[in-house]
């Protein structure tokens, strides 16, 4: 995606073919594998948390459902690195693509950090009252993570809210 952000968001169709395809069959063999998203398929989530609380917070059609994700992944690739997962390249780099994809990178609209914190409990990935999260070990290596510092998270929805 990084080699070709520049030709993708220009529309050469033979990288979107390519990239559609190629996403399409990432996907499909993660979902064969794990039907019921009990385990693998979760990844499939990074962001989404955080994005459903952009959504549920501001109103359901403030922003694209895509845009609020896009959101919500630079939010979770932030706690990454606050985490020490990654480093502030990774954060950088998601920065930059989401950014060359005409794609938001902060919350455009008042939000308090404690609406927002009440939205993300309620989403169906909350597990015993514990919000579980998609966090990075490295670019595109993903895993479910539910021992995340609450301080750190904290800090992250402070600095993403108005």
């Amino acid at each position: 995606l990084k080699n070709n952000i520049e030709s993708l968001m220009a529309r050469d169709k033979t990288l979107i073919i390519e990239a559609v395809y190629q996403s399409c069959e990432d996907k499909a063999n993660i979902v064969a594998q794990d039907e019921l998203e009990s385990g693998k398929r979760a990844l499939l989530n990074l962001g989404h948390t955080f994005g459903h609380a952009i959504e549920n917070t501001l109103g359901y059609g403030n922003y694209l459902h895509g845009e609020a994700i896009s959101v919500g992944m630079l939010m979770a690739v932030k706690l990454s690195q606050l985490e020490d997962y990654v480093s502030a390249d990774a954060v950088d780099q998601t920065q930059y693509l989401l950014e060359k994809a005409n794609l938001p990178i902060s919350i455009s609209g008042k939000i308090t950090a404690s609406d927002f914190m009440a939205a993300m409990s309620v989403d169906k990935k909350v597990i015993d009252g514990n919000i579980r999260l998609i966090l990075l070990k490295e670019l595109g290596d993903a895993f479910i993570c539910d021992d995340y510092q609450q301080q750190l998270l904290n800090q992250v929805i402070n600095d993403f809210c108005q």
